[in-house]
């Protein structure tokens, strides 16, 4: 079965750095990119304080790449397509043949956007 990824997406990953005042902020590094297919799985609308917030699950799928390779994408490292940010949750071979990996990922709302 061959597949046409048509999303480039660039990996961005978190790194601590100190504040200047005894603590630490995050911030994020882009290491390398990857091409994938995006697929929406659930949306729905959370309320808090500030009003309705959108939530988007999605479904990456992407070459794949092993488990120790330095550019496999990893819990709690984003995907950004554009103006669209991805925070990946689990990532998995798809398949025996280990050709292609499962992304599963949220959009990532404007306040908490790299």
């Amino acid at each position: 079965m061959r597949r046409t990824f048509t999303r480039h997406l660039n990996r961005l990953v978190p790194e601590r750095v100190s504040d200047g005042a005894g603590g630490f902020e995050r911030i994020w590094t882009e290491r390398g990119s990857l091409w994938g297919d995006v697929q929406a799985r659930t949306g729905t609308l959370r309320v808090t304080e500030l009003g309705e917030e959108p939530r988007l699950k999605v479904k990456i799928t992407a070459h794949a790449l092993p488990q120790d390779h330095e550019g496999r994408p990893w819990q709690g490292d984003r995907l950004v397509d554009g103006l669209r940010a991805y925070e990946v949750e689990a990532v998995h071979e798809d398949d025996r043949r280990g050709r292609w990996l499962t992304i599963y990922a949220r959009e990532v709302t404007e306040g908490s956007r790299p």
